[in-house]
Order: C-alpha cells, then sequence, then structure tokens
C-alpha cells in the first residue's frame, strides 16, 4: 500500500501541464479559474505561438478603426477573429466587453474584463518595470502595450538592449494626464527566440 501511495504522489507530480488548448477551452466554458501567468506561458509553448503576425496586426488596426466609429458589430466580428488566433489579447477582450456592455450584455462583458484583469495582472507581477532585473515579462509585444494603456502611459520612442543574456525593449514613457516622463523595461525573449525559428 505504501508503494501504491508512493507510486500515485510521483504520477501526480510529474503530470503534464495543463495545454494552452485546454486553458483556453476551460475559459471558453466560463471557468475563470485558471493560472493566467501558466496560460500566457503555454501560449508561448505553443504551436499556436506566434508574437509577430503583419497580417494580425492590420486585423487590430481594423478593430480600432470600428471601436472609434463605435461599430460594435465590426467590433465584435475583428475580436473574435483576433481571440481565435491569440486568446491572451487583453486589447481584443477589452474592446469586446465594453461593446457588450453597449449592448446590455453584461454578463457577456464581465467576462471578458475577469480575462483581461487576470492576464494583466499576471504580467504586472512580473516586475516593476523600472530597471532590467525587475523588467515586466511578456510574451507578445501587444502586451506591451496593453501595460502602458492600463498604468496611462503613452511610448515616446524605445530601443532594444541586450543584458546578462536577456533582451528588452526599453521605452521612454510619458503620462497620459501630465508631462511626466519615465523609463520602463519588458523582457522580451520568448517574442526574440522566436524569431530565427519563424525564419527557418
Amino acid at each position: 500500500l505504501a508503494l501504491f501511495c508512493w507510486s500515485l504522489a510521483v504520477t501526480v507530480a510529474i503530470a503534464a501541464p495543463e495545454s494552452y488548448d485546454g486553458m483556453v477551452a476551460r475559459l471558453k466554458s466560463g471557468d475563470a479559474a485558471v493560472d493566467f501567468r501558466a496560460l500566457r506561458d503555454a501560449y508561448a509553448e505553443s504551436m499556436s505561438y506566434q508574437p509577430y503576425d503583419a497580417a494580425r496586426d492590420e486585423l487590430k488596426r481594423s478593430l480600432h478603426d470600428a471601436f472609434n466609429a463605435q461599430d460594435c458589430t465590426k467590433v465584435q466580428a475583428a475580436a473574435g477573429q483576433v481571440l481565435n488566433e491569440i486568446y491572451i489579447d487583453i486589447e481584443a477582450h477589452l474592446l469586446s466587453a465594453r461593446c457588450f456592455e453597449l449592448g446590455g450584455e453584461q454578463a457577456k462583458a464581465d467576462f471578458h474584463r475577469v480575462i483581461a484583469k487576470g492576464l494583466m495582472d499576471s504580467i504586472v507581477a512580473s516586475g516593476d518595470g523600472k530597471t532590467t532585473k525587475t523588467a515586466f515579462v511578456v510574451v507578445a509585444i501587444d502586451e506591451e502595450y496593453a501595460v502602458l494603456s492600463a498604468l496611462r502611459w503613452r511610448l515616446a520612442d524605445q530601443s532594444l538592449i541586450e543584458e546578462d543574456g536577456h533582451s528588452f525593449d526599453r521605452m521612454n514613457v510619458k503620462s497620459v494626464n501630465s508631462e511626466d516622463m519615465a523609463v520602463l523595461f519588458f523582457q522580451i525573449d520568448r517574442p526574440m527566440n522566436w524569431l530565427p525559428h519563424s525564419l527557418s
């Protein structure tokens, strides 16, 4: 019996982590009790991982245009396409939530906001962005701009730097509400490491 229990414990301990597709399926079913950091990491390890995508960038521009035009039908269509490709896109969840709210579908709006908050919280928990040692760790470039928006900063300029074997975006940012300036660092190892494989 003792041997059986030990074997069971070992089996549990080495169980494979939940897949990206599995966690997305749980979220879509209404189960928001996922580890959002694990979800983002799983995306970066999945076959779906594509942190740079010109076609998706164009789709995001269409999403912005539709939202600025207050065309929620087009917003939901574009957001749905983005989320089918990358379910961890914070902005797509937020814009979809806003349109659901405007349409009186509060439960759906709340659902997307819970996901957006979980994703954002997992990024800001990775550091404070003030130095390379405490940089925000992102798995997709859009996460950088989602953080800037959430913290009410606007990008002034940026540069790519390398330090201690890691890659960082160094961003000079200006407050949306004042003349305050700051420097924020984002660790972008995952996207940068993906680039050579995308060209092979």
